[in-house]
């Protein structure tokens, strides 16, 4: 089957690999019959894979009984990216740019309520998804966006199989997530298979950076492990956090060989580091305080006058990154 003539969103049945159409209405596969929406009219994608285990520990993580039935409106959304304490979530917001008439998959995206503001700009289709179905029924719960249903659609997705027809998708998102995956590169030739010719990847980890790295290591270790104790941290981030981030060149290696363009942009070094260890360390009821007081600001102000230098831009640990095909 050729993508050049889709008007909807196309997808591989997980079971029997039939074509069909994401349309909301076909809770079960045409051709093996197997159910693919579940309860909330979720699609599971998962079901099907080896991912099992791992979707059995996030249906715990995301378990919905603990979510909020005070539903947020998407202009509250929309101010969360302009946020002054996250100057990452506007360089995403900026490199996404408007995403009227596209069709976007967002990725791993958990409990993050921010991407539904997305609907405002009029997509195609947009796609919110995480390992977990219960992560898209707790969501649901949280964020009002029931005069979208029409282009709107949830699915539990393993990110290094995704379902969709070659060169269906505009746009794959997602925010700190990539570093979850135990093969990030498989994720990446999946997303430059998806995406349609000019389609862009936009991505939001954390970079290596040398300083940090150094101290983590070494002076910072006791405050991190006492950080890990008061808060937790899953298996992946430690993983993560301990290699040092992702590494540009090796990023650069992989995208080019798979057939896309690679892009990368950096911010936050002082200003990531008081906000990580307010919410790391400090008593939740002044976190937000120390987040968007004075001494946070100027260090915000510190690491943009900074980041035009050279040595101080490589240990700047926010990374916005991706690529187009």
């Amino acid at each position: 089957m050729t993508t050049n003539d889709i008007s909807e969103l196309f997808f591989h049945c997980p079971y029997c690999c039939a074509v069909l159409e994401m349309n909301g209405q076909d809770k079960n596969c045409k051709k093996c019959n197997k159910q693919l929406i579940v309860e909330g009219n979720i699609y599971d994608f998962v079901g099907g894979t080896a991912k099992q285990d791992e979707k059995n520990f996030y249906d715990t993580t995301y378990d919905n009984s603990g979510a909020v039935n005070c539903q947020k409106t998407l202009d509250e959304l929309d101010l969360i990216w302009d946020s002054p304490s996250t100057p990452e979530a506007r360089l995403v917001r900026n490199e996404l740019g408007n995403v009227k008439g596209k069709t976007v998959v967002m990725v791993g995206n958990g409990k993050s309520q921010k991407e539904f503001a997305f609907l405002k700009e009029s997509p195609k289709r947009l796609v919110y998804s995480d390992l977990s179905p219960n992560a898209s029924i707790r969501i649901k719960k949280e964020v009002d966006c029931s005069e979208y249903n029409d282009i709107l659609r949830f699915a539990a997705i393993d990110a290094e199989h995704l379902p969709f027809v070659d060169s269906s998708i505009d746009i794959i998102y997602g925010y700190a997530m990539v570093h979850h995956l135990p093969d990030a590169e498989r994720f990446l030739s999946e997303a430059i298979r998806v995406l349609k010719p000019g389609g862009k990847a936009v991505f939001m980890d954390d970079a290596y950076s040398p300083i940090w790295h150094f101290s983590k290591q070494t002076w910072l270790k006791p405050l991190m492990k006492k950080s890990h104790v008061k808060t937790g941290i899953s298996p992946e981030d430690y993983r993560f956090s301990m290699s040092g981030g992702f590494r540009e060149e090796k990023l650069t290696e992989i995208i080019e060989r798979i057939g896309g363009k690679p892009y990368f942009k950096r911010t936050a070094f002082l200003g990531y580091l008081i906000s990580r260890g307010a919410e790391k360390l400090l008593p939740s009821s002044i976190v937000s305080g120390v987040k968007t007081g004075h001494i946070h600001k100027l260090s915000l102000g510190i690491d943009n006058f900074m980041g035009k230098f050279a040595f101080y831009k490589k240990n700047l640990i926010r990374l916005v990154w991706g690529f187009e095909k």
